[in-house]
């Protein structure tokens, strides 16, 4: 595990406590509970659009696309 640290509003962190006494575990827990219930699963991750970026067969044209990039997108050479 990673440690962390977030500040939060008075009113978020009564309702952690809140939520998180009801079900009889820590902040952190509930936490981390919220977390893997929102976050994408493994085999979801081919869904979404962000990892498919390249699979279309996406070219610059160029070698140098992946270190100039900005030069090569915005065509600043």
């Amino acid at each position: 595990m990673k440690r962390t640290q977030i500040y939060l509003k008075e009113k978020q962190h009564e309702f952690l406590s809140k939520e998180s006494e009801k079900k009889g575990i820590s902040i952190a827990q509930y936490i981390r509970d919220l977390i893997d219930k929102n976050m994408p699963k493994e085999k979801d991750w081919g869904n979404n659009p962000f990892w498919n970026i390249g699979k279309d067969g996406f070219s610059t044209g160029t070698k140098i696309g992946s270190i100039e990039h900005d030069k090569v997108i915005y065509k600043t050479r």
